[in-house]
């Protein structure tokens, strides 16, 4: 279980260096304000979903060594437990979302760009829903997890506390400025507490 673990480590830290590419070094050169068609279709989209599924897939992972890690701690048992449910089940929904954007989604533009626009309108609803579903689960599922394994103690409180930081400046940030600034600041936020994390997991196993 101890080589699991590390395993687990380095995926966290993969997660958060993919979580800063994906919305500091790619998003940026994203025109999001195209239509939706033309979004699915360009290549910095299709870099970005390739980085943002790594990003998911790998914090999925990851979530499963944090919980090992503290399996054995009494201390808010319950709470953990169901947190790591939500933030494991997030990721997997988050996951999902953009792997059908990388192999589904972008297919379908190049073949009716107009069903592609109609769904991005505000008469569609469905795709929204889903894609909303998906990003609340996942934020909200991993920011109460970080809390429960503040709580447990066992962990450094600067990677959790980052990692909390980073999904309320997300949408703080970009509400002030530009989703673009929010995008990038919160992503380095979360990026660099994802690693701490990681690297504290891979040093205790």
């Amino acid at each position: 279980m101890k080589q699991l673990i590390k395993y687990c480590g380095i995926a966290l830290i993969m997660g958060g260096l993919f979580f800063v590419i994906t919305n500091v070094a790619i998003s940026p050169f994203v025109d999001f304000e195209a239509p939706f068609s033309k979004i699915l279709t360009s290549s910095p989209f299709f870099y970005r979903m390739i980085f943002a599924a790594l990003t998911a897939v790998f914090l999925l992972f990851g979530s499963i060594g944090l919980y090992l890690q503290h399996s054995q701690i009494e201390r808010a048992r319950l709470f953990r437990h169901v947190t790591f449910i939500i933030a494991f089940f997030g990721s997997a929904f988050l996951f999902a979302n953009e792997w059908h954007q990388i192999f589904i989604l972008p297919d379908i533009a190049k073949i009716s760009p107009e069903v592609m626009d109609k769904l991005d309108s505000s008469e569609s609803i469905g795709y929204d829903i889903g894609a909303m579903l998906a990003l609340a689960t996942f934020s909200i599922g991993w920011i109460l997890f970080m809390i429960s394994l503040l709580m447990t103690g066992k962990l450094k409180r600067l990677g959790p506390a980052l990692v909390i930081a980073g999904f309320f400046m997300l949408p703080l940030i970009s509400g002030i400025f530009t989703p673009v600034w929010g995008g990038v600041i919160g992503s380095i936020s979360l990026g660099i507490g994802f690693s701490l994390i990681g690297i504290e997991l891979i040093k205790t196993s």
